[in-house]
């Protein structure tokens, strides 16, 4: 991404991505713990409802927690790149700066977030009684590719929001029932095997087995899994950026 930029603007991407890891964190006392409070706070809620309710999920603490830091991730992380080019308008106005520098410095802060955040959550996981596993570094590899995926649909949505402003709003819409068709509260053996497709072709479901296969089976992904997830990442991301040069010439009398 930054040679697509030019080699002079890595600087400034490493600049904006540290502004905006400080901005999120600004005056908090709890820091990058906040990372992982929305995940926590539904685990709590599902592990009050669902915890009895799965038994062939061997660790569901870890099962739930796994998959919801994960879609946390994505929905925050999509969020603040679909609005970053509007919020950073009056700089693109006066200096000459790359338009992709903003959306790419927000997905390098919420991907450095969720790495450190990968801290304390082993922590949790460990004393919910996880054992770790050598396998377990797999997650970062998945993570990686998922953090590509993010960027993707999340520089699409930026590009298509400065000119339909609905567009975050549809997303935002959207979220509950991507979050309900992406097994994080449930095991995927609950859906009816004739329904199974629906979530299979869901991308999210794919990028959270992968990291649960690693995590909580301690299974390391097999290759075709690896080759489907560079597959998805990579189409992604290569649509986002079609989607952003065909539209970028419009961006300044919309923003």
């Amino acid at each position: 991404m930054p040679t697509r930029l030019g080699r002079e603007h890595t600087r400034m991407l490493m600049v904006l991505a540290w502004k905006n890891v400080r901005v999120r964190y600004r005056s908090s006392v709890l820091g990058l713990v906040w990372t992982l409070l929305h995940p926590l706070l539904f685990l709590g809620i599902f592990l009050l409802i669902f915890s009895e309710a799965f038994p062939i999920v061997p660790s569901y603490p870890v099962y739930a927690l796994t998959g919801l830091v994960l879609w946390t991730y994505f929905t925050t992380c999509t969020g603040h790149i679909m609005g970053s080019l509007l919020e950073n308008a009056g700089v693109l106005r006066s200096i000459a700066v790359p338009p992709l520098a903003f959306p790419i410095s927000q997905s390098l802060a919420g991907t450095f977030s969720l790495l450190l955040s990968f801290i304390p959550m082993a922590g949790i996981i460990a004393w919910a009684g996880w054992a770790p596993s050598w396998v377990a570094i797999w997650l970062l590899p998945i993570t990686l590719l998922f953090a590509v995926f993010t960027f993707g649909i999340g520089l699409g949505l930026c590009a298509l929001n400065i000119y339909f402003r609905d567009v975050s709003l549809l997303w935002n819409s959207l979220m509950p029932a991507l979050f309900y068709l992406t097994p994080i509260a449930y095991p995927l053996e609950l859906v009816p095997k004739h329904l199974r497709w629906v979530v299979e072709l869901n991308p999210m479901h794919t990028f959270i087995a992968a990291a649960r296969g690693a995590v909580v089976e301690a299974q390391a992904p097999q290759p075709i899994t690896l080759l489907k997830l560079l597959l998805i990442a990579s189409c992604t991301m290569l649509l986002g950026l079609l989607v952003h040069a065909r539209l970028k010439r419009g961006y300044l009398p919309n923003y």
